[in-house]
């Protein structure tokens, strides 16, 4: 947004710091919507299930979240906050009259005018990943009651619909249109999720990309499917332990990089792309045209992987519970060795990439800063 605006930064963990530092004036740890233990299973996967998940049907929890973010804000005293996957710091900005942008990947950003929030994931698409119960989900209005009762006497006004939790100023979601659940509720284009496109595939690379980014190489199946891989492939997993990096380096066809490469670099290297599905890996291969198998570990994977093999036939999801080592590499060299997979991936790549009429940059700060001179604060704004 320029130099004539401070910021601030409250994150979750410090680690990720280093990021925000050069363009923030302080950056501090703050509150987390931790999932809380015990919680019951639900047979679908909606954004009510989350809420309630995280404490938003127990006033206690609640009351101790929107206290925190109120006295950080009135600490700061910000004209603006943006907040992502931080619903509590929107509606505690909005009690004390603050403008919002809510940003955040599509996924994990519903759309406030929803009425309620509908099944993201259904019971048979959940049951992919892990065994459900056959109770239905937590109805959304004891969860609206408790927001109600709990924070109206603190300052926010009483919400109608359990999704106005995610109301704000403006509403900044970025992704892949062909995977969002709520493309059809969306008042605006989706943002695009890297500073610029990535470069359009042209010919097939000659190796595998592949992403892990958290507990993927604890799964035996997956383990195994990279030990037999028989095509040349560059893994990045920031956490892989020596030990799994030992392991896995006995297959010759396999090397390994401990932090990623350029999108530059991928997009050239790269005749496939094997990820888990993470929103980033999964947008940088359908807009530049890569085919790509994901294998899920977590609901949001699921449900962009499983909405995009829908609409793509260059993307292929194997879920947890019909995954094996040999389905993996079964699918792995169908991707690789049917030239026709990769020319189609370049074709959706073309129709995809038409969606974005802007950079990033622009697409962010252009109605940010009309928000701002609307609210008179154009200039020298936290």
């Amino acid at each position: 947004m320029g130099t004539s605006y401070a910021y601030r930064a409250i994150i979750p963990e410090l680690k990720n710091a280093d990021v925000l530092t050069p363009v923030c004036n302080q950056v501090d740890r703050g509150a987390v919507l931790y999932r809380l233990p015990g919680q019951p299973p639900a047979g679908a996967f909606t954004w009510a299930v989350w809420l309630r998940n995280r404490g938003y049907a127990d006033p206690k929890i609640l009351k101790a979240q929107f206290d925190w973010w109120s006295e950080a804000i009135r600490a700061v005293r910000p004209v603006l906050v943006v907040a992502d996957y931080a619903p509590t710091a929107l509606l505690a900005a909005r009690a004390q009259g603050i403008p919002t942008v809510a940003v955040g990947a599509a996924f994990g950003l519903p759309p406030a005018t929803l009425t309620c929030f509908p099944e993201v994931l259904t019971p048979e698409q959940a049951a992919l990943h892990d065994p459900v119960p056959d109770e239905p989900g937590p109805q959304e209005k004891p969860i609206l009651d408790c927001v109600n009762t709990t924070l109206g006497p603190l300052g926010l006004s009483s919400l109608a619909h359990l999704p106005e939790v995610y109301a704000a100023d403006l509403s900044l979601p970025h992704g892949v249109s062909a995977w969002d659940p709520y493309a059809d509720a969306r008042d605006r284009p989706l943002a695009l999720p890297f500073a610029s496109l990535p470069p359009l595939k042209r010919e097939a690379g000659g190796e595998i990309f592949i992403y892990f980014s958290t507990n993927e190489l604890a799964e035996p199946a997956i383990r195994d499917a990279l030990r037999r891989l028989p095509f040349k492939a560059l893994l990045v997993a920031p956490g892989m332990s020596p030990d799994m990096a030992a392991d896995l380096a006995r297959n010759p066809r396999l090397s390994a990089l401990s932090a990623p490469l350029s999108p530059d670099q991928i997009v050239h290297r790269s005749r496939m792309v094997l990820c888990a599905g993470q929103a980033g890996t999964l947008s940088l291969a359908v807009l530049s045209g890569i085919p790509v198998l994901a294998l899920p570990m977590q609901h949001e994977q699921l449900s962009n992987a499983l909405r995009a093999a829908e609409r793509l036939s260059s993307v292929r999801v194997l879920p947890k519970q019909v995954r094996s080592a040999g389905a993996i590499l079964d699918v792995i060299a169908e991707l690789w060795g049917q030239p026709a997979i990769g020319a189609a991936a370049q074709l959706a790549a073309l129709d995809l990439r038409k969606m974005y009429k802007r950079d990033a940059l622009s697409g962010y700060r252009d109605p940010i800063e009309l928000l701002m001179q609307a609210h008179g604060n154009a200039a020298s704004a936290e």
